[in-house]
């Protein structure tokens, strides 16, 4: 499941290799700089590397935008002008991916200061809010957190396993959650010594998670 991040007026988009290749493919055809990065510090012509994100310079408004002039730039036209004709659309999992945006004034309800992600409409004012989706652990901005990121119901379920395990685990009591000016919970951040019990115990429930951390 990809992440659409906004943030500063620039764009990170994580997920899958494929599907970055495919976004990086998309946006360059549509006439947009990117800077793809590969994992473990690879270059991009080493045996083995593999993308892990593509970023541009671009707002929340202009990346979608983009996406859609490289959509239109790789269409297939009907050769004959009798042969149906379909709009283009970017490939489903573009449509559906998941996006936020980071707002430095959002308040913190935890020890955390202010600042954080927030949830925002994607490709075509869309949104992805199904429950049971990956739920994203991902350090973003510094190396002693990392952010939760996922569907709303998803989100509110692992505040509660945190409050859970922060009658035993060390770190968990300093949970910070940061919700929007309509209060709809936008993400959580935790210590980074949180991560593996995190891990373990959402594993053991069953809950898919995606890790991306700096390592």
């Amino acid at each position: 499941m990809p992440y659409v991040l906004h943030f500063e007026a620039r764009t990170v988009v994580l997920g899958e290799p494929a599907h970055l290749e495919e976004l990086d493919a998309l946006l360059r055809a549509g006439g947009t700089e990117t800077r793809p990065t590969h994992w473990h510090g690879m270059s991009a012509g080493e045996p083995g590397a593999a993308l892990n994100s593509v970023g541009t310079d671009l707002t929340a408004a202009q990346f979608w935008d983009r996406v859609d002039a490289g959509v239109f730039a790789t269409a297939r036209w009907p050769a004959d002008l009798e042969d149906p004709l379909y709009l283009p659309a970017p490939p489903v999992w573009l449509q559906r991916a998941r996006a936020w945006e980071y707002d430095p004034l959002a308040p913190a309800l935890g020890a955390a200061p202010p600042g954080g992600w927030l949830r925002v409409p994607g490709w075509a004012g869309t949104e992805n809010d199904d429950a049971g989706s990956p739920v994203g652990l991902l350090q973003l901005t510094d190396p002693d957190s990392f952010w939760v990121l996922g569907a709303d119901a998803d989100v509110l379920e692992v505040a509660e396993l945190c409050k859970e395990l922060a009658l035993f685990r060390l770190g968990f009591d300093r949970l910070s959650a940061y919700f929007g000016p309509d209060d709809r919970i936008g993400c959580l951040r935790l210590p980074l010594i949180c991560r593996e019990p995190l891990e373990d115990e959402l594993i053991a429930r069953g809950t898919d998670i995606e890790p991306r951390f700096w390592e």
